[in-house]
């Protein structure tokens, strides 16, 4: 039963990891692609345009050259 525990807690552990530098919604998915020069960073969309997050937590859209994806 231990046994069974200890691969459960693995399980879990090794899935928020792999969320943990994703941002987005339920449906839409970002991964980092680089830092804006304010220092937020940055995420490519589906449709290949770039952007950072506000302090309002909107989307700002930068050029797209600025993505390092």
């Amino acid at each position: 039963m231990k046994r069974f525990y200890y691969i459960l807690f693995l399980s879990i552990g090794m899935l928020a990891c792999s969320k943990q530098n994703e941002v987005g919604t339920d449906t839409e998915t970002y991964t980092p692609c680089g830092t804006y020069k304010s220092g937020q960073k940055l995420y490519q969309g589906s449709k290949g345009g770039c952007f950072y997050y506000n302090s309002k937590g909107n989307k700002e859209y930068v050029e797209r050259s600025a993505c390092k994806c």
